[in-house]
């Protein structure tokens, strides 16, 4: 995709309108006349990300300068679809674009010098050679929010479960009291018919009251869920105003046609909240009605509690205490039971994460191995003098401080902990020790004390472990440039030695336009008619180059397709050439600018071939 014209309204360069060639266009001028800046607001325009953290916001503050409050427009084309417009003013935090569009690489002189020395700068470096890179991204994104979500339900299930489980343990110690209560009672009554038909009435009622205090949690917890339902439904459609008003003609209102669908969406959680009312009305007075029943058979139950104190002081007393114990042995048998579901349930969610886990990792070992096929063909290109290495899963970065943040603010000493656990426990084991509280097994792997271990996970359990899990580990990947018989690494060479390196690895992206600021700093001629005019020639054909020079050689030896002169009055900067390579205005303006002028240049000239 190339970028036909740059049209920019306002600030120092007000009223410049390139129009570019889908070949080599160069940037020439003298310092200050606006070279730097045209390239800064492409890269503004279109959003390209910076390679290196750094240069992110000098970037943007640059080409905010620089427009001063105007605006600057882009358009791309290809040969597939139609042309595309971009833009983007000074005060705007996003692009308008008519359509999606593959962005340029953009290089500025800092990001030629420093992309070496960054771990996240030599990954994108690399990275930018994917061509489905994007796509990857994406799937990353939404695989680690699948998993987040997951982790929030089962957070949910899992407080459940704990609210649940409070007192089941009980259990057995009541049904014993009741056992024990139950022979205390025989004791009391002896085996007279009448308080023995009495006794079993009361059983009876007992019985229907256990069944009673069980319908009755089970409503109220219906009726709790219903409620924060209803209660979320309704502060959403509360908070809603609807679309804004279009005061243009209806045809050309662009929400046409969607706000009767919005209206009517409205209108189905209207209905939806009115069945969650109705739901939460029926439920409560079913409860209503419960508690009348219970309230009747316990007034039934105390007059034969009373009539069984007559024949002997105390069974009333043992009797009511053995119709509330058997209320409560119900009900946590009825807990239980939902328990048990809540736990099946746990477990599938579990296994569904697992899956998406294994998904993600999935994605992530394709981009690492779309990375080496792309080192692959780079080392065949640029073999012998640069080389290029992936060393997989070696940068914990992200890793540690995911673990950090969540044991912050425990008193332990987190970063020494995170340090150690992220260099010595995957996150998926980290995960499993934490789930099943698995404490011996972190303190054996990390030789961190049982205790610390135990209080360790107890910590990572009650804050959450979303943000380690889906944390990644990433690949490393090495440059070297052949110096004397030894491979060096990128971040032992000099500046001159890292563009080198940074340069030929740049200008083997042939399927992308490809935009730098000055690519001659720090670098010798030969260097440059060696290598960077061989590979500008290779890329005949095959992808647009927008350069900014100071260099002759560039334009001329590259054999540009269109030569910019930018120039200022000082308070302005504008184009005073945009012609082809051999048109007299352009032979012109690379004579001035770059050689010194023709006499200069003549006597260069000269020299050489006096001294050849």
């Amino acid at each position: 995709m190339n970028i036909d014209r740059v049209q920019i309204e306002g600030g120092f360069l007000n009223g410049v309108d390139l129009h570019l060639t889908p070949g080599l266009n160069v940037l020439i001028g003298a310092r200050g006349t606006g070279k730097t800046s045209i390239i800064e607001l492409i890269r503004y325009a279109l959003d390209v990300k910076s390679l290196t953290p750094e240069s992110k916001a000098r970037s943007a503050d640059h080409a905010r300068a620089v427009l001063d409050g105007g605006e600057v427009s882009i358009t791309l084309s290809d040969i597939i679809q139609d042309d595309i417009t971009v833009s983007r003013s000074s005060d705007e935090p996003e692009y308008r674009a008519s359509a999606r569009f593959i962005a340029p690489i953009i290089l500025s002189q800092t990001e030629i010098e420093t992309v070496g020395l960054s771990e996240i700068g030599r990954l994108s470096l690399i990275d930018g050679f994917i061509a489905d890179r994007h796509s990857l991204k994406e799937a990353m994104a939404d695989g680690a929010n699948n998993i987040r979500s997951f982790y929030k339900e089962l957070e949910a299930l899992e407080k459940e479960i704990i609210a649940l489980s409070d007192g089941v343990e009980e259990f057995q110690i009541l049904q014993e009291k009741i056992n024990n209560l139950e022979v205390e009672q025989k004791k009391f009554l002896g085996g007279a018919s009448d308080i023995s038909n009495k006794q079993l009435s009361l059983g009876l009622i007992t019985s229907t009251l256990s069944e009673l205090s069980v319908k009755d949690e089970v409503l109220k917890r219906f009726n709790h869920t219903v409620e924060s339902w209803h209660n979320r439904l309704e502060s959403l459609i509360f908070e809603d105003f609807g679309p804004e008003e279009w005061e243009g003609a209806s045809e050309e209102d662009p929400l046409k046609e969607l706000r009767s669908k919005y209206v009517s969406a409205i209108s189905n959680l209207e209905e939806i909240l009115g069945q969650f009312e109705e739901m939460g009305s029926l439920a409560t007075s079913r409860l209503e009605d419960l508690q009348g029943v219970k309230l009747e058979l316990e007034k039934n139950a105390r007059a034969i509690r009373i009539d069984l104190d007559h024949n002997a002081t105390g069974a009333g007393a043992i009797a009511r205490q053995i119709s509330n114990l058997r209320a409560n042995a119900a009900q946590i048998q009825s807990r239980q039971k939902l328990i048990t579901e809540r736990k099946a349930r746990l477990e599938a969610l579990r296994t569904r994460r697992d899956q998406k886990l294994e998904e993600l990792l999935a994605i992530r070992a394709k981009k690492s191995s779309l990375r080496k096929t792309v080192i692959d063909r780079l080392n065949k290109e640029l073999a012998p003098w640069v080389r290029v290495e992936i060393e997989y899963l070696a940068q914990y970065g992200d890793y540690t401080r995911a673990i950090a943040n969540a044991l912050r603010g425990s008193g332990m000493k987190y970063n020494d902990l995170a340090s150690n656990i992220s260099a010595k426990v995957s996150p998926q084991e980290l995960m499993d020790f934490v789930e099943y509280h698995d404490f011996e097994a972190l303190s054996e792997i990390t030789g961190i004390p049982r205790e610390r271990s135990a209080r360790l996970i107890g910590l990572l359990a009650e804050n959450g472990i979303s943000e380690i899990v889906t944390s990644e580990i990433e690949d490393n990947i090495k440059l070297t440039l052949l110096d004397g018989v030894d491979y060096k690494d990128v971040t032992s060479l000099s500046a001159g030695q890292r563009c080198t390196v940074i340069l030929s690895i740049v200008l083997q992206h042939f399927e992308r336009t490809l935009i730098i600021d000055q690519p001659e700093d720090h670098l010798d001629n030969s260097f440059i008619t060696q290598t960077i005019i061989k590979a500008l020639l290779g890329r005949k054909g095959g992808g647009q180059v927008i350069l900014s020079t100071h260099n002759a050689n560039i334009p001329v030896l590259g054999n540009a397709e269109l030569v910019i002169e930018m120039t200022s009055d000082g308070r302005n900067g504008f184009v005073q050439v945009c012609k082809p390579l051999d048109d007299p205005e352009s032979i012109d303006a690379i004579t001035n600018v770059m050689e010194g002028g023709a006499e200069a240049f003549a006597a260069r000239a000269h020299f050489y071939a006096s001294h050849s």
